[in-house]
């Protein structure tokens, strides 16, 4: 446990040195100054710092606008996190968003959510591996060149926890508590549908079979994507808006048709080779589809090296959606959550690959915030 608290430790004190540096050396990015959360707030506002504000860049805008106003438009951000926040927060009372109130209950919340993904993760892996697989499994999740995602207000974390605590109770047999989880996982992110079949295959596997009364705990699961589409009918007409709403983001991305692997690595080609490399766009074109490819290689790392199948096929599935949207954007986030790619990487025993991971990881890792924290877009 010591060691689990040093890791976190220190992972968050390096998070403070990219801020600082970017403080200093760089400008916020022109144009983009909404991305901001400092756009929100007035001189006054304690969070205006330069080392508070940008935990709330991006999205962590909208969760916090629904966490204080509920849904206008924004249907695309799946409501458990934000609700998380709120029903925190109101012990204050009534709070405007970018209250910092708010704002620091919910740096609180994501500090809690993933200090616990830290120690679940750890005795997941525990019951198939050794200590040290899993201490180098969470190492190499923290040194991952996005992982400042698990710190700043985004789902990340809750949605880490959910799927960590439901893999372990699943492997504990009690299902009924892992549906359960499985259900606030699928109201927290649309990839969370991923732990369904991941939860059928770990009770066939335990159980021996489907036809028990047991399974019927397995229906729970997908309740919280189905309060959610009754939520989304009933304000928007359209029980499926925040797939239509993803569509609304500017994020190129696909909503009404499965885009396949060649037409997306196509066109990320045809940017490559046509865009500027003085553009902002290439190299983040470059880092999505490098991410593509890295989990896709390790995923199936892992499944060489005898990582549970079920881990596996959420992990499999999670990755394949985003995936066939016609874009690789965001993909550099969206891979957090694929936890065997880490045990994976713990795994091999080739040295040089972990050292060059590490330190391409954490100089990546120091890069991106910067960039993030200034309203540059990284995932």
């Amino acid at each position: 446990m010591k060691k689990l608290i040093l890791l976190f430790l220190s992972w968050r004190i390096f998070l403070l040195i990219p801020l600082t540096a970017s403080n200093y050396f760089l400008h916020p990015r022109e144009g983009f100054g909404y991305t901001l959360t400092l756009h929100f707030l007035t001189e006054s506002n304690p969070i205006s710092n330069f080392l508070l504000y940008p935990w709330g860049n991006f999205d962590g805008i909208y969760y916090l606008l629904i966490a204080a106003q509920g849904y206008t438009v924004n249907a695309g951000f799946f409501p458990l996190f934000p609700l998380s926040v709120k029903i925190a927060s109101s012990i204050f009372g009534t709070v405007l968003p970018f209250d910092p109130r708010q704002y620091f209950t919910a740096l609180i919340l994501v500090s809690i959510y993933f200090s616990l993904s830290i120690v679940i993760m750890y005795k997941l892996i525990l019951i198939d591996f050794k200590k040290s697989i899993a201490i180098w499994s969470i190492i190499f999740m923290l040194v991952f060149p996005t992982s400042f995602f698990f710190a700043t207000i985004y789902s990340e974390s809750l949605f880490l926890l959910l799927t960590l605590l439901c893999f372990y109770f699943a492997r504990e047999k009690k299902w009924l508590i892992a549906s359960m989880l499985g259900a606030l996982l699928t109201a927290t992110r649309i990839v969370g549908i991923a732990i369904i079949p991941a939860l059928l295959y770990e009770f066939i596997k335990e159980e021996k079979s489907f036809l028990k009364t047991k399974a019927l705990s397995l229906l729970v699961a997908p309740l919280g994507l189905l309060a959610y589409t009754i939520f989304n009918l009933s304000k928007w007409g359209n029980a499926l808006y925040f797939v239509q709403a993803q569509g609304n983001l500017q994020n190129n991305r696909t909503v009404n048709s499965i885009v396949l692997f060649p037409q997306t690595i196509y066109r990320y080609a045809k940017i490559l080779t046509s865009v500027s490399l003085s553009q902002y766009e290439w190299w983040i074109a470059l880092l999505e589809i490098c991410v593509f490819i890295f989990a896709g290689v390790f995923l199936f790392v892992a499944w060489k090296k005898k990582v549970r199948f079920s881990y596996i096929l959420f992990s499999v599935i999670a990755f394949l959606i985003p995936s066939f949207t016609g874009t690789f954007s965001a993909l550099p986030r969206y891979v957090l959550i694929l936890f065997p790619i880490f045990i994976g990487l713990a795994l091999l025993r080739n040295k040089a690959i972990k050292i060059s991971y590490a330190v391409i990881g954490l100089t990546l890792l120091f890069i991106l915030f910067m960039l993030f924290s200034k309203g540059y877009f990284v995932g």
